[in-house]
C-alpha cells in the first residue's frame, strides 16, 4: 500500500532536519518574499521530489516562477544576494543556500501563497523526464528521481504524463516491472 502525502512530508522533514540542511529555512524565506510581491510559484527539483516520496539529499532550492527576472530582483532586495555570472540564481545571505529560479514553461504556477506550493507529481515527473531527455547523462539525477517516484507512489503504467515524455515514462515503468 502506498504511503500518504502526510507520511511523505514527515519523512522529508525528518531527512532535512537530520542532515542539518537549511534549505527549508531558505525556502520559507523566499516564498514569503515572492508572496509579498504577488509572485506565484511552484517548488520543484529535489525538495519537491522529497515531498512526493523519494528520500534523497538536496542542497539547494528550485522554484518555478512566471517571471524569473522580476522574482530575482525582489529576492535580491529582501535578504538574498545575486550570484555573479548567473541570471537565474540567488543565495540566501543568512544561511548561504542557493535558490534557482526557473521559468514555468507549459505549466505556470497560478496561485500566490506564502506557503510552499509543491509542483504537482505529474508536472514534476514531466519536467524531470524532459530535462533528462534534453541533457542526457548530465541530468542522471532526474532519471533516478523518476524511477524512485514511480516506485514510491506505486504509479500505474497509464499515469497521465504529457505525450512528449509518455514513451520514456512507459519505458521506465516497464523496466521497473519486468522482474
Amino acid at each position: 500500500m502506498p504511503k500518504t502525502a502526510v507520511q511523505f512530508r514527515e519523512e522529508a522533514e525528518f531527512l532535512r532536519e537530520s542532515s542539518g540542511s537549511n534549505i527549508e529555512k531558505t525556502l520559507i524565506k523566499a516564498v514569503k518574499v515572492l508572496a509579498l510581491f504577488q509572485v506565484p510559484h511552484y517548488v520543484c527539483g529535489g525538495f519537491a521530489v522529497q515531498e512526493h516520496g523519494y528520500r534523497r539529499l538536496t542542497v539547494d532550492v528550485d522554484i518555478i516562477v512566471p517571471d524569473v527576472d522580476f522574482a530575482r530582483e525582489k529576492l535580491c532586495m529582501n535578504g538574498f544576494r545575486e550570484n555573479v555570472g548567473s541570471k537565474t540564481t540567488v543565495t540566501d545571505k543568512d544561511v548561504n543556500v542557493e535558490v534557482s529560479l526557473l521559468p514555468g514553461g507549459s505549466e505556470l504556477p497560478m496561485q500566490v501563497s506564502d506557503k510552499q506550493q509543491i509542483q504537482p507529481l505529474q508536472s514534476l515527473i514531466s519536467s524531470e523526464l524532459s530535462t533528462y531527455m534534453d541533457r542526457g547523462i548530465k541530468r542522471a539525477q532526474d532519471y533516478a528521481d523518476v524511477v524512485e517516484l514511480i516506485q514510491a507512489n506505486s504509479l500505474p503504467l497509464e499515469f497521465a504524463v504529457p505525450p512528449g515524455v509518455l514513451e520514456l515514462y512507459q519505458q521506465k515503468w516497464d523496466a521497473l516491472h519486468a522482474s
